[in-house]
């Protein structure tokens, strides 16, 4: 079964990650830093092609977020592209950006299937 297991590091560069595991093996992370009143993806990295997975690494982030009092997400993670196209950040002002709410909304199948 696949979980999506926090870990609360509370570090200048990191404040959770979130680990996607299926038993013992772990099939990626993602890491969130809460500064400035932002819920800041940092950093996510898959060791599946399964992009859902990284999609629901995001949530589980930003779902930590929202139940801390956030309210806008940002995206600065390097490489991870395909994920972040899975949640409808904007860019704005040279990042990309949005609202929690709207980012955890559904997507009604306009997801990239690639």
């Amino acid at each position: 079964m696949l979980f999506f297991e926090p870990s609360v590091r509370n570090t200048e560069n990191c404040t959770a990650r979130f680990t996607a595991k299926d038993g013992d093996a772990s099939l990626g992370v993602c890491e969130l830093l809460l500064h400035d009143r932002l819920a800041d993806i940092t950093a996510v990295s898959l060791q599946t092609e399964d992009l859902s997975i990284g999609e629901g690494l995001l949530r589980a982030a930003l779902n930590f977020a929202s139940n801390r009092g956030y309210y806008m997400a940002v995206f600065s993670a390097k490489d991870a592209e395909k994920v972040r196209a899975r949640l409808p950040f904007e860019e704005k002002n040279g990042r990309l950006q949005g609202d929690i709410p709207s980012l955890l909304a559904g997507t009604c199948g306009n997801i990239d299937k690639s």
